[in-house]
């Protein structure tokens, strides 16, 4: 087979970064630049770390585990990857994707239309999963679709705001809500945390792997060498998009409030710098935004369903009933059912971010015990914090009061890391655990 690494790095790293930049990517940077104002380049520091390095780190751990969840997943236990694959399924279908379909709508089209009759948007819907089952539908082609058509009309567009907020600023930097560079770094670094992109990169982590082997890159070192160029051309293009919409924030400290709409904070400051035309461009931003998630993580689950079924349900026909779906929930009303999606997301994030660094860390981790114990806890306290999601969404209407108020007796629980002392405590105890398991079996040897 012939192969050109450096075109293959290039565009798999260019639908890395398009299936990482979903809808709501477009619209915290600004935030953060807002509130950082004259210190958003420690902002951008913190963003950097947490929404762009970790999710990196993420694809990184499930290579260097193996080639997909299943290889990672194995080391907590043979059916943990169903269980985490099931949770991501729902979060998808009730979720992330109708999410996409919504916001391509209301922020893009709408955004170059104005307002319109219902039956337009169920038009467009279904448009917009058509044209998203279409470029989902090869599995093994997906990814070079993404790459080579769609990220290109999605950095254009992007480009062209960055280009434009640093060649026709709307005011220079002023003081924002954030004092200091140091708080500044660590409400980005909270920020980029929030977004939950490590668990995106753990679950659509297979398709890329996937992608490059079939490209023939299957011996191991050159394989490593490849992946390692994918996530740099991913990072460095998040970097510097991240970088120019934080800096397009920071430039309206002096017009906007600190708890402005954030959807309203971007489109209004694309405006006020290059009227009608800069709002077109945004708007055909944000529909290739929502596109790339979306196809991304339909391919993902598609497989998963293939997976699941041993091949009796093809990977075209799965995609295909996902897609159908997403389009139902899609077209009968989002906000009914996301809902639902929070307390997933919520379920799924603290194990992503603890199988991230054990993925990584792969050759210091003692042994499967600590994998368990430590994935177990995260687990398990992360329930308790999607009971809360689910309480404050009125999902849930019992009264959960007491629970949580015995939580938030763990240290930095108010803080959103409740799982975190339980986790470290979980790994020691699972490593010591499974210590004296692999010595009793070396016993009876």
């Amino acid at each position: 087979m012939k192969k050109n690494m450096r075109k293959d790095i290039l565009i798999t790293g260019f639908a890395l970064f398009a299936v990482f930049f979903g809808s709501g990517n477009l619209i915290f940077p600004p935030q953060v630049g807002l509130l950082s104002g004259q210190y958003v380049p420690a902002a951008m520091a913190g963003l950097a770390l947490t929404g762009i390095l970790f999710p990196m780190m993420a694809v990184a751990a499930v290579g260097n585990t193996g080639y997909d969840l299943k290889d990672m997943m194995r080391h907590v236990t043979p059916w943990w990857h169903y269980f985490y694959m099931g949770i991501g399924l729902l979060a998808v279908i009730f979720g992330t994707i109708p999410r996409c379909g919504g916001v391509a709508y209301e922020s893009g089209l709408e955004g170059i239309f104005g307002s319109m009759p219902s039956y337009v948007r169920i038009g467009f819907l279904l448009l917009f999963f058509a044209v998203s089952y279409y470029f989902a539908m090869n599995k093994s082609s997906v990814i070079d679709k993404i790459g080579n058509y769609l990220t290109p009309l999605l950095l254009v567009s992007l480009v062209a705001v960055i280009i434009l907020a640093i060649v026709h600023p709307i005011d220079r930097l002023g003081e924002g809500e954030i004092t200091s560079g140091t708080e500044a770094f660590v409400n980005a670094f909270l920020t980029g945390y929030n977004t939950g992109d490590v668990g995106t990169g753990i679950i659509c982590a297979g398709i890329f792997i996937e992608a490059f082997r079939n490209k023939g890159y299957t011996e191991r070192k050159e394989y490593k060498k490849a992946m390692f160029g994918i996530i740099a051309v991913g990072f460095a293009l998040l970097f510097v998009v991240y970088g120019g919409l934080a800096y397009l924030g920071a430039q309206g400290t002096k017009i906007y409030p600190a708890d402005v709409d954030t959807t309203f904070l971007l489109t209004d400051l694309v405006r006020r710098m290059a009227g009608y035309g800069g709002s077109v461009v945004l708007s055909l931003a944000v529909i290739f935004a929502c596109l790339t998630t979306s196809v991304g993580m339909i391919a993902t689950t598609g497989e998963w369903v293939e997976g699941w079924t041993k091949g009796k349900l093809s990977y075209k026909l799965a995609a295909l009933l996902i897609t159908a779906a997403i389009f139902f929930v899609s077209s009968t009303g989002v906000s009914n059912v996301l809902a639902i999606s929070g307390p997933l997301f919520t379920v799924l994030f603290p194990m992503s971010v603890v199988m991230t660094f054990l993925g990584l860390l792969k050759k210091y981790v003692p042994n499967d015990g600590a994998w368990k114990g430590s994935v177990f806890m995260a687990a398990l306290m992360s329930v308790f914090d999607a009971l809360n999601v689910a309480h404050a969404s009125g999902l849930l209407k019992a009264d959960i009061s007491g629970v949580m108020e015995m939580v938030y007796k763990i240290p930095l629980a108010k803080e959103g890391f409740a799982w975190l002392i339980p986790t470290i405590i979980g790994f020691a105890v699972g490593a010591l655990w499974g210590n004296f398991a692999d010595k009793d079996k070396s016993s009876r040897r």
